[in-house]
């Protein structure tokens, strides 16, 4: 328990802001990927790169890289737009029981799989069960938190089961599909895999690469690329080495890295909001954070304007509430605290901190004591990015009378800190899930809830939103609780940063990456090998 707790912090706080390398150490690196890759020269052909993979059961496989290529393969149950909200795939409609413990689907029924024969009910019964089987770390295992059973109930219909009445379970139902008939009784995971997909494989050399072609029995609009080359690399580098220097023609990275690839041959930089959260969060165990006065007073000294400019490069979307600003659960209409250091001044000034001897820092009678106004700001040292927005916190805090400490650490005093409480403010941030729940961050005891926080009306909201049914409950109870969030201020909410597809001068055509598919609606690309 302790190692998968550690790597689950890990995931969470470990998301730098990247960096740079010297010129000889990068050359050294595009010399190795060249070997590594292991392409001459280029063919005129898309070609992309995923990690060697353990298995090419999409089910199974732990690897991330791996899943962006056999999405191209597979389509999953539920497919999810640009906002997040889901749209059919697999299922070409649905319903919720009235208690939201159950969801009945309709198939859609013109889905063939590329062996020729039809998908099914049971194909989805098959793929769930193969879930619930799959090692803890397989892409989509986290599934069976959620739903506890699915049976058939027609040739092309089903009834998937949850554990609990929530409002995002059917955002869990984003797994892939697999043919029963084919899968069954399989043992060699390297198999060729037989999807539903806009693509097919058509020859894999183990540990080398990938050959893939339009599907001739794909549903969906024709690919209007024919084939793709998949080339097997032994990490990010070799990814970054190999685009550079031409042997691949997507990247997917940190789009802070744009001034990089903005070159002759690169075609466009495709931002999209990845869920990657970055906050300032409060010690309510610390009676100075109790007073909302004080903490509106540090949210008015966050220079948001100047974080999305020297932290972020612009390249993120600014955010006044824990849910992503490109949801469609978003709530815009709430309580906004633009950079403003008169109203944070006046704010300390109403709750009775005010500098007596003229020193430049604030004081306050507590129980007949005379206290300064001090913090200590909390951040793991080997985040770049944050330390930039605790360094600049810390210059506008001291500008309104706060004695402030930047207290940067290694990660593992880091996660002793939040987990012991031996903070006063904390630059932090989330790799958030897909299936949204806020109540392990605000909940009374929550296990994400590291801050501390307790408030009886905040539990109700966050009741409310979690076990809300249907769309238009949803919408109303996130609506609800953001206000909430954002008038109560247990983290002043700061941005959602960007992730990037680049794409080489070959590539043409509508490309619109989402979180959960860098490749979607790859079917509308198009390729022109260049001079």
């Amino acid at each position: 328990m302790m190692k998968k707790r550690i790597f689950l912090l890990l995931l969470i706080f470990c998301l730098g802001l990247g960096g740079c390398g010297k010129k000889e150490e990068q050359t050294k690196k595009k010399t190795t990927a060249t070997e590594e890759v292991g392409i001459a020269s280029k063919d005129a052909m898309l070609t992309l790169s995923m990690r060697i993979p353990e298995t090419l059961n999409p089910l199974l496989n732990r690897e991330e890289t791996v899943d962006r290529i056999l999405k191209l393969l597979f389509l999953p149950l539920v497919d999810f737009d640009e906002s997040g909200k889901a749209c059919p795939a697999v299922a070409q409609n649905w319903e919720f029981s009235a208690d939201g413990r159950s969801l009945s689907m309709n198939l859609n029924s013109n889905i063939r799989w590329q062996d020729g024969t039809a998908l099914t009910a049971d194909d989805v019964v098959y793929s769930v069960n193969t879930l619930r089987n799959a090692p803890e770390d397989a892409v989509y295992k986290q599934v069976m938190n959620y739903v506890s059973g699915c049976s058939k109930t027609g040739t092309n219909s089903v009834v998937i089961t949850f554990r609990d009445s929530f409002s995002s379970n059917i955002d869990a139902l984003r797994f892939p599909i697999i043919p029963a008939g084919y899968y069954s009784g399989q043992s060699d995971t390297n198999t060729k895999p037989v999807g539903d997909g806009p693509y097919e494989m058509e020859s894999y050399q183990q540990a080398s690469e990938m050959k893939l072609k339009a599907s001739a029995s794909y549903y969906g609009s024709t690919p209007q690329i024919s084939e793709i080359r998949v080339k097997m690399t032994a990490g990010e580098e070799t990814d970054i080495n190999a685009f550079e220097q031409g042997m691949t023609d997507v990247l997917v990275t940190n789009a802070m890295d744009a001034g990089k690839y903005a070159d002759e041959s690169v075609s466009g930089m495709h931002q999209f909001t990845s869920n990657q959260y970055d906050f300032i969060g409060f010690n309510f165990r610390k009676e100075l954070w109790k007073d909302k006065s004080v903490r509106q007073a540090v949210a008015y000294a966050v220079p948001r304007d100047n974080l999305k400019e020297s932290v972020y490069l612009n390249y993120a979307a600014m955010t006044n509430t824990p849910i992503n600003p490109k949801s469609w659960l978003y709530e815009e209409n709430v309580a906004t605290y633009e950079y403003n250091p008169t109203m944070a001044t006046t704010f300390l000034k109403n709750s009775g901190w005010t500098d007596v001897d003229k020193d430049g820092k604030l004081e306050k009678e507590i129980s007949g004591i005379r206290q300064s106004l001090r913090a200590t700001i909390l951040v793991n040292q080997e985040n770049a990015g944050r330390v930039q927005i605790a360094s600049k916190l810390k210059e506008e805090l001291t500008a309104i009378g706060f004695e402030v400490t930047l207290d940067k650490v290694d990660f593992e005093t880091y996660q002793q800190s939040l987990e012991s409480g031996q903070f006063d403010l904390v630059v932090g941030g989330w790799k958030c899930s897909e299936v949204t729940d806020l109540t392990p961050f605000f909940g009374t005891g929550g296990s994400l809830n590291y801050i501390g926080y307790s408030d009886a009306d905040m539990d109700t909201l966050l009741t409310a939103a979690r076990t809300a049914v249907g769309e238009g409950q949803t919408l109303l109870a996130y609506s609800s609780l953001q206000k909430k969030l954002a008038e109560e201020l247990p983290y002043i909410s700061i941005a959602y940063r960007n992730q990037a597809v680049f794409a080489s001068k070959n590539i043409g055509g509508e490309v619109h990456p989402v979180e959960s598919n860098v490749f979607r609606g790859i079917e509308a690309w198009t390729y022109q090998k260049g001079e």
